[in-house]
């Protein structure tokens, strides 16, 4: 500076240096004000994008004034071109006016607001999100904009879908499942005057899962599933209750059975058609039960039940049939459900009774030996038929348990017989088809032939002919393993069964067992007649001996011993005795 211009600067007033410090104060607290404002909406723009959600602010005016590089990203735009745009710079107009109509909620409650929405994505999608919109205020407590933050939740909707549908279909089928039905079931009684539940079960199925695997099994079931939806309507509901049971509930205006017995009918071809699966070829049937609505069941759970009653009905009938329900098989299935829950309650009491019945040399009328019976009695004391409970005890899964009981308790009584020097006594006991194809009935009887001390050859065990049939190889496999053991083998209801002997020259059998139903027509029907000659006559070609069932006329007895039968079984001699009273027969072996 020269001595002119400080001398000039000297002369100007100190109020004027004062205005001028001032003014640079206030130009310096401006720029740094700016340099503050420039830093804060830099970190406020790195916090927006540090989020990773898609986050934005707006003013009253639902205008954006800032958003986050996600967001932006989103619309393909940045975050800068973003500022001052509103809804429906970017979103349809029906959209957009949703989303302004929140933001006026959202200022007018002064609350925040969650909403899950689709949103649109940059490959012309959408996606879901999850949004949170919150009004935002000044220092004064006004509200000024709002703020938000939206979630892609797309992935969690997505499994919260598939979540959803498995709990209300089949995974297998994508039928709906049993939970839908019941769901479902007064809705659709309210919307349905009148209509039939159809209960269909396949039969034998279980015999694909066991011979082919369940993979091919599931895929049967695949391509049922599709042919009863090709017999649905839209106003139905088809179920698949579980393994291989469906469910159709069908409305009908007013109920017309013809209508409905055609329909079980088409249900029925449908399901027989041929299904081929890695080239083989599987052919199933159905067994088909139906109850009418309100008639048969007001709600579900009594409806199904009586539809389920229904069926078991056709399948007891002979399976690939349908039955209607009527009262009386509610009656016979609360009998067989009593029946059965004494079963369980004489299993696990020891309740169950094995009676004798005598068999005798038909020659000489001397006991040889005898076939255990079970007996077992309700709770009043009246015996229940055998033939009644065996099937229940079978359908039960109660066989095994039984069938083990009588060949443990029989060969006890066969052990003390022979203590008291009935030696040559044998025992006789029928074997179910379950008990026989069991893994371990082989090893289990070893053992109980062990622990009871008797000689397996005082053993005979019978079987039918369906048991021996079923499987041929295998029966072969075990009745050779049962021979290893001395016991003896014997075809019960031999001539009712299947018209092929030739298993008789393959399996190792000792014994056939004439049925009475042939008995029952000796001497005088020439057809019994005939069928008991020609028994006779093959057992001696084959070497076996042979045991006539049901004798009960001095007639019979004596067309048996001219016959040449070696044994004969039946009222004539005695019928079925408690251990102790056949003890007495025992005494003087000897019979009329």
């Amino acid at each position: 500076m020269t001595w002119i211009t400080a001398g000039l600067v000297a002369l100007l007033p100190f109020s004027w240096w004062q205005g001028r410090r001032q003014a640079r104060s206030a130009r310096r607290r401006t720029e740094d004000a700016s340099v503050r404002l420039h830093q804060l909406q830099a970190h406020q723009r790195a916090l927006m994008d540090s989020i990773d959600d898609i986050a934005w602010l707006k003013d009253r005016d639902s205008r954006f004034l800032m958003v986050n590089r996600k967001f932006a990203e989103l619309f393909g735009r940045t975050p800068e071109a973003m500022v001052g745009l509103s809804d429906y710079d970017i979103s349809s107009a029906k959209t957009a006016a949703r989303y302004q109509q929140i933001d006026r909620d959202v200022m007018a409650t002064r609350a925040p607001q969650r909403v899950e929405e689709r949103i649109a994505n940059t490959e012309g999608g959408t996606n879901w999100a999850e949004t949170i919109k919150v009004p935002v205020f000044d220092e004064r407590g006004e509200v000024i904009g709002t703020a938000g933050v939206a979630r892609d939740i797309t992935v969690r909707k997505h499994y919260e879908h598939q979540a959803s549908f498995l709990a209300q279909h089949d995974p297998l089928t994508g039928l709906h499942n049993r939970r839908y039905l019941e769901s479902q079931f007064d809705e659709f009684a309210k919307r349905h005057r009148r209509f039939v539940a159809i209960f269909l079960d396949l039969d034998n199925f279980k015999m694909i899962n066991d011979t082919d695997g369940h993979s091919v099994g599931d895929e049967v079931l695949r391509i049922l599933a599709a042919r009863l939806k090709n017999l649905t309507q839209d106003d139905e509901l088809l179920v698949r209750l579980g393994g291989d049971e469906f469910l159709l509930l069908k409305s009908l205006t007013d109920l017309d059975v013809t209508a409905i017995d055609m329909l079980a009918l088409r249900i029925e071809e449908a399901i027989g058609a041929p299904c081929r699966v890695s080239g083989n070829r599987y052919v199933v049937s159905s067994s088909i039960g139906i109850a009418s609505y309100p008639e048969h069941g007001s709600d579900h759970q009594s409806l199904v039940k009586h539809a389920d009653i229904a069926m078991y009905e056709a399948k007891k009938s002979g399976r690939h049939r349908y039955c209607w329900f009527h009262e009386a098989l509610a009656n016979a299935t609360t009998e067989r459900r009593n029946i059965e829950l004494r079963i369980r309650e004489a299993l696990e009491a020891d309740e169950f009774a094995l009676h004798y019945q005598p068999v005798c040399d038909a020659e000489s009328g001397r006991i040889i030996g005898a076939e255990a019976l079970i007996r077992l009695k309700d709770r009043g004391g009246q015996a229940i038929p055998p033939a009644l409970f065996i099937p229940i005890a079978e359908q039960g899964g109660l066989i095994e348990p039984i069938g083990e009981w009588v060949i443990h308790t029989g060969l006890k009584q066969l052990a003390h017989w022979r203590e008291q020097g009935h030696t040559d006594l044998q025992l006789a006991i029928n074997i179910s088809g379950t008990q026989f194809a069991s893994g371990r009935f082989v090893e289990h009887l070893e053992s109980w032939i062990e622990e009871s001390g008797v000689p397996g050859s005082a053993l005979e065990l019978e079987l039918t002919e369906g048991v021996l049939m079923a499987d041929v190889e295998k029966a072969q496999s075990i009745l050779s393993r049962i021979g290893a053991l001395g016991v003896r083998l014997a075809v019960d209801d031999f001539g009712t069964g299947y018209s092929s002997l030739a298993y008789l020259k393959h399996l190792p059998i000792h014994r056939l067992k004439i049925d009475r139903s042939f008995v029952d027509g000796l001497p005088s029907h020439p057809g019994d007649t005939a069928i008991t000659r020609s028994i006779l006559q093959l057992a001696k070609t084959f070497l076996l001996e042979v045991t006539a069932e049901g004798v009960e006329t001095q007639d019979q007895l004596e067309f048996l011993r001219r016959a040449g039968c070696n044994a004969i079984q039946g009222f004539l001699q005695s019928q079925p005795r408690p251990a102790a009273e056949f003890s007495a027969l025992l005494e003087r072996r000897h019979l009329p």
